[in-house]
């Protein structure tokens, strides 16, 4: 018989896959896009019902979950829980820099300034390192199966956008993507360590 947790984990699943097949077909056949949204009221919901489920598997699993994985050391939970809220914090500053309905995938202005001088996509790395962080933290199996899926959910945002990007800004998005790494490059690095 399945555990709420493990019926917790399947919903997580369904949903990272969901995202995962969705984001791969909106990168190669920009056409058939589910990311990003636009004014599509159907890709609106595909999008934030499958994400809402992703964003509730973290907390959920963790409550019910912790202290099942690897990472059993006191300073594990220390250093993941700092690591988690340095990369929450790295991406609602992305999120509140770009705005909530360019950050949702709607069309806007293409920000080359702030943080988005340093990385293309910012709210992507900061997500990526709360998961790390969260995983290492509560020391969960299940929630490491869910964090890895939402880590590649998180790696092919770029890629499901970049067709649009594209489209929208033209020339100005190609100069853009050619000075600016897509996740991480060394100038981010430098700027981290400085401050």
């Amino acid at each position: 018989m399945f555990s709420f947790s493990d019926r917790a984990l399947l919903t997580a699943v369904v949903a990272d896959i969901t995202l995962i097949l969705g984001y791969a077909i909106s990168a190669v056949h920009p056409d058939r896009r589910v990311w990003p949204i636009g004014d599509s009221s159907w890709r609106w919901w595909f999008n934030w019902s499958a994400l809402s489920v992703v964003f509730a598997g973290f907390p959920v699993l963790a409550a019910l979950d912790q202290d099942s994985f690897i990472f059993t050391e006191r300073w594990n939970k220390l250093a993941g829980s700092g690591i988690a809220a340095l990369g929450m914090g790295f991406a609602l500053s992305a999120l509140f820099e770009l705005g909530w309905m360019e950050s949702s995938g709607r069309e806007g202005e293409l920000r080359t300034d702030g943080i988005y001088q340093y990385t293309r996509n910012p709210q992507s790395v900061g997500f990526i390192t709360f998961i790390v962080g969260a995983i290492i933290a509560v020391n969960s199996r299940k929630l490491a199966v869910h964090g890895v899926l939402t880590i590649l959910v998180y790696t092919l945002f770029p890629f499901a956008e970049e067709p649009w990007l594209r489209e929208q800004y033209g020339q100005e998005y190609d100069e853009y993507r050619e000075r600016t790494p897509r996740f991480i490059g060394w100038n981010l690095v430098k700027k981290l360590i400085t401050r």
